[in-house]
Parts: C-alpha cells; sequence; structure tokens
C-alpha cells in the first residue's frame, strides 16, 4: 500500500466517514428545482430551516435582501468547512487552510471594487466572504489607502502587484472592474494552485489537479474574453502565468481571436474543453453575457468530484471533492434565494445554478 494512502487511512479515517455522511445531506438536484419554483424567500427559508444552513437563514427577516440571503448562505458555509477544519490534522489540515486562504483575494478584490465606486466601509463589510483569513482591521487600514499598487503590496505578494499593473483605482470604478477583480481572483486561485502542484505528491497531487486547473485555464480565459468585450490591450500581463491544460501555445491563440466569438470556437475545439464549452459561441450571442463560463465550470468540476467519491476515497482529494460540492449548493441556494426574492421567472433562474446533468 502506497505510503499516501496508509497516511489517509490513519490520519483521516474519521473526518473522510464524516464526508460521506455530510455528502448525503447535500441539496440534490430535484430539490434544487423546486426551490426555484417557489412562491417568496420565505417559502424557501421555511423548506431549508431544518439542513445545514437553517441556522443563519431562520436569522432573516421577511423577504431579506440580496445581500443579507447571500451572507446567511455564506455563514452557513462557513461553518460547515470551519468544522472540517477542526476535524483535521497536520497535512489535511494545512490543506483546508490553503482552501481557505483563497477566499482573502475574493476579500480583496471586493474591497477595491467597493472602494473605487465611493462605497462606504460598512457597505463593503457587509458583502465580505465570511471564509477570509484577514481579519478586520487590516481589511480596514487597506480601505483606507488610496492606490491600488500600494493596496496591492500592502495586502498581497509581488506576484500581485505584477498582475495589477497598469490598472488603477478609477479602472476598478469603471467598465474594466470585472477584469481587476478577476486579476485579483486568480492571484488567489494560482496560490492555491502552486500549494498542490508542488507540495502534494500521489494520489493527493493526482485527485486534485484536475479541479484546481481546470479553475486556473478558465479565469485566464474569462480574462481573455472580458479584454475582447472591453476592447482593453496588454491583457497579456494580467493572466495567471500558471498554465494546466491550456498551455502558451493555446493562450496565444486565444489573444490572437478577433473577437469573443472567435475565442469561443477556438475553445470548443481545444482537446480537453471542448466538450466542456460546446456551444459556447451561441450561448454568448444570445446572452451576451459570460455568465455561463461559470456555470460550466462548476458542472465540469462536479462531475469531476462526484467521480473521486465513488473511486478513491483515500486522499486529500475526496475533501476537495466535498469543498466542491458543498461551495457549489451554496452558490446554487444563494442564487435561488436572490433570483425568487427579485421575482426572476423559474426557468431564467435555473439557468443561473450548476447541477449535474
Amino acid at each position: 500500500m502506497p505510503s499516501d494512502t496508509l497516511s489517509h487511512l490513519l490520519r483521516d479515517n474519521y473526518l473522510i466517514s464524516l464526508l460521506r455522511g455530510k455528502r448525503s445531506q447535500l441539496v440534490h438536484r430535484q430539490q434544487l428545482v423546486s426551490l426555484s419554483e417557489s412562491k417568496s424567500q420565505t417559502e424557501i427559508v421555511g423548506l431549508l430551516a431544518e439542513g445545514s444552513y437553517g441556522p443563519e437563514l431562520s436569522k432573516l427577516q421577511g423577504e431579506s435582501s440580496p445581500i443579507d440571503t447571500e451572507r446567511a448562505i455564506r455563514l452557513g458555509f462557513a461553518r460547515s468547512v470551519r468544522g472540517l477544519i477542526s476535524a483535521s490534522s497536520a497535512d489535511t489540515h494545512d490543506f483546508l487552510l490553503e482552501y481557505r486562504r483563497r477566499f482573502d483575494a475574493y476579500d480583496l478584490a471586493g474591497l477595491v471594487i467597493f472602494k473605487a465606486q465611493d462605497k462606504t466601509w460598512e457597505e463593503y463589510l457587509a458583502t465580505r466572504q465570511p471564509l477570509a483569513l484577514m481579519k478586520e482591521p487590516e481589511l480596514h487600514r487597506l480601505y483606507s489607502i488610496e492606490d491600488l499598487s500600494a493596496i496591492a503590496t500592502a495586502a498581497g505578494d509581488r506576484h500581485l502587484v505584477e498582475r495589477l499593473k497598469g490598472f488603477s483605482m478609477e479602472d476598478a470604478a469603471g467598465e474594466r472592474a470585472s477584469l481587476v477583480r478577476d486579476a485579483i481572483n486568480g492571484w488567489g486561485e494560482e496560490r492555491f494552485y502552486k500549494h498542490i502542484d508542488e507540495r502534494l505528491s500521489g494520489p493527493d497531487r493526482e485527485n486534485c489537479l484536475p479541479i484546481v486547473g481546470s479553475t486556473i485555464d478558465i479565469a485566464n480565459l474569462t480574462i481573455i474574453l472580458r479584454s475582447k468585450i472591453l476592447s482593453t490591450s496588454g491583457i497579456k500581463d494580467h493572466l495567471i502565468p500558471t498554465h494546466w491544460k491550456l498551455n502558451k501555445r493555446a493562450i496565444d491563440q486565444l489573444l490572437a481571436s478577433t473577437d469573443v466569438s472567435q475565442a469561443l470556437d477556438s475553445m470548443a475545439s481545444h482537446e480537453y474543453y471542448h466538450k466542456f464549452l460546446a456551444g459556447a459561441r451561441q450561448k454568448y450571442e444570445e446572452s451576451k453575457s459570460l455568465a455561463f463560463i461559470e456555470v460550466a465550470l462548476r458542472k465540469h468540476q462536479l462531475r469531476l468530484s462526484t467521480r473521486l467519491f465513488v473511486s478513491f476515497p483515500y486522499s486529500v482529494g475526496i475533501v476537495l471533492a466535498f469543498l466542491v460540492l458543498k461551495e457549489n449548493e451554496a452558490k446554487n441556494l444563494a442564487a435561488v434565494l436572490t433570483g425568487v426574492g427579485a421575482g426572476l421567472p423559474a426557468d431564467e433562474l435555473r439557468s443561473l445554478i450548476a447541477v449535474q446533468d
């Protein structure tokens, strides 16, 4: 028996059993469909009251704002992840802390966008990620800094500073805000990818790389597509320099595409991503939005994660697989609650959620 497998058997047997039990409690496809057809947020909260998000949702008052409902779901998700961290040890504990560290980048991206748009500290604080490791006083200090490069230097490292070179706070307030956000989020995803690629080995690395690697590739694809929508030059400087299946040649081909449609056609012929993004050009031309790409990525990662549960359980891969399933559940429930509160038609709302085909 390989030493990595034996290590997980001895160290993480309880955690893996715990994950299998928690997986059986996840909201399944038909439940999500039923929730999307609900008449009100109050009805949904009532249906979810006995589930893992009950403690947070029970604190909502009537038809809550989108910020309040999303916050409640995030808090429930964060509580679940913290429970796993408490139940883990040694390398698995370190892995979970690196997973949690990703949320610092999301927090930082939100901070930059809110500040650039002259929103108050209190408005930002209501939307921050409860899983992020950066403390509130540190975030408050960053909120007082006026220069984007200075914020990147204080909160990140040279890689983040380089990734944001050429961007300003004015960009974060205008039509290029999405690019600034994606560049910061990509920096966070790259740190997690490097931990897996450089620190893990054997089945741990092998099982995790397809999930985190596809995140890196699609993050770069999204940045390139946004740059074409906005006719932004010099976008190569803002890409994640780490590649998985989208190597330098594929990236250069995407950068050379004349527009979004041609870039999506290029991805549709890619040996790994052709099934993933089949029909992507038509979806974009119908919606004029890139939202479908995130949903496609989440569906892809759901398939990878489900396979891990039924194939080789004794690796840290099953921990990441559960986190993918749980994070996707939280995003789906937040979308349903927000969509129902906004009065979106059920069929339109269902296009925003990711469930396995």
